[in-house]
């Protein structure tokens, strides 16, 4: 099959590209708002204000915290969608949860998402006693693009060395944005309709970043960080989805993570597909349960 040539699109034909996609999400997270049981709060981080939905902090005892990061392919989502599973969550390992409600792209291309992100888990451990948090006892971790932003926070950590994270988790995350989708594994036949498409993978990495070449960065691409800043990481759990077009990538990440002496936990759900995680299957609870026994174990 002969690979459509890649389109360079301005920020304003992303714009108009992604508006049908983003008022559908917009729609049903406004319907998920009503019921959600995490408490909404605010938090003034360097970045600037960021919303969050915050799970036990009702308990004033210091606990360990997870900052939650969505997913949503870098363009739609909010912490809502974790919702349904983020309280379950901090009852069972005992710890505090902070979910992270990022600015998406395209009309808020990088860095503005991980900027976010890296401050507030940089405010979460400078507030830590007024919060109820053990500073010495916070993890990051995210589903898809989540997991690419958490890959990236741990990245910049390794050059600023300001942040204490005790584990990192990464969820089926895309870590090759460079990498064009229609080089990546699409399956064949009946396994073809389980993968992301890639024409839409296409303007979600371009949503992201409009420059092809400038995705090699880290900070975009983490399967292109070096060695040393692999070596920086915190222990690992790395989740990945054999009918997933991402999986490949993930298992390789995971690979070089642990050639380098990092400690990692990985697991590949060969009959999942994308997002499974946030459904209810038996590869869902079991992938919810390495979870939660992950952030039990590190945060103890």
């Amino acid at each position: 099959m002969q690979i459509p040539e890649i389109k360079v699109y301005t920020q304003e034909e992303l714009i108009k590209k992604v508006s049908f996609i983003k008022k559908m999400r917009e729609w049903s997270s406004r319907r998920s708002r009503k019921n959600r049981k995490g408490k909404e709060m605010f938090f003034d981080t360097e970045a600037g204000r960021v919303r969050t939905l915050t799970y036990g902090f009702d308990n004033h005892a210091t606990q360990a915290l997870f900052v939650d990061i969505h997913g949503g392919g870098f363009i739609f989502g909010d912490p809502e969608m974790d919702d349904p599973y983020n309280q379950q969550l901090a009852e069972e390992a005992g710890i505090k949860i902070v979910s992270i409600d990022y600015s998406l792209a395209p009309e808020h291309p990088f860095p503005a998402a991980i900027d976010e992100c890296y401050a507030t888990v940089k405010y979460m451990q400078t507030h830590a006693s007024e919060l109820g948090i053990d500073a010495g006892r916070i993890a990051v971790g995210g589903h898809s693009a989540g997991g690419n932003f958490t890959a990236a926070i741990c990245i910049r950590n390794a050059m600023t060395k300001e942040l204490n994270i005790k584990a990192a988790i990464l969820d089926y995350p895309p870590l090759d944005v460079y990498t064009d989708a229609y080089e990546k594994p699409r399956g064949k036949g009946f396994m073809a309709r389980f993968m992301l498409p890639p024409k839409r993978s296409r303007i979600f990495d371009a949503c992201y970043c409009t420059d092809r070449e400038a995705r090699r960065n880290p900070l975009i691409s983490p399967l292109y960080a070096s060695d040393d800043e692999l070596a920086a990481f915190p222990p690992v759990l790395v989740i990945t989805a054999g009918r997933d077009s991402l999986c490949a990538e993930g298992d390789r990440f995971a690979e070089r993570l642990r050639s380098v002496g990092t400690r990692v936990l990985h697991r590949r759900f060969d009959k999942a597909q994308h997002g499974f995680t946030l459904f209810d299957s038996p590869d869902a609870r079991e992938g919810r349960r390495l979870i939660t026994e992950f952030l039990r174990k590190e945060l103890t």
